[in-house]
């Protein structure tokens, strides 16, 4: 699986215009479903800010993925409040009931 480029530009598009006022400020960004495969980029250069950590979190272990959980809807492994940012663009594809995730969803 590689990351699309269209998805790799909508997320610096997101960095540049909703995070860029907070370049200076202390982030824990969250990317859901992180996992790279073979040479596939990541999104991880997006957030390479001094004051930013980024977390790849999947299922399984592998490149990119800084945490894993055990159980999709059950994040034991991560603590409340963890996050100041969670992304997710290489996900929703794989979501079980898509639309329980919306809000609204049936």
């Amino acid at each position: 699986m590689n990351t699309h480029p269209t998805s790799l530009n909508k997320m610096k598009a997101f960095v540049e215009g909703y995070l860029k006022e907070f370049e200076n400020s202390e982030l824990i960004i969250v990317d859901v479903g992180a996992k790279a495969y073979l040479n596939s980029p990541t999104y991880r250069p997006f957030f390479n800010k001094p004051k930013w950590k980024y977390f790849g979190l999947d299922l399984e272990p592998g490149k990119n993925v800084d945490i894993v959980i055990s159980d999709p809807y059950n994040w034991r492994e991560v603590p409340d409040n963890f996050a100041d940012v969670v992304i997710s663009g290489q996900t929703f594809e794989h979501i079980e009931f898509p639309w329980l995730t919306v809000k609204g969803g049936i």
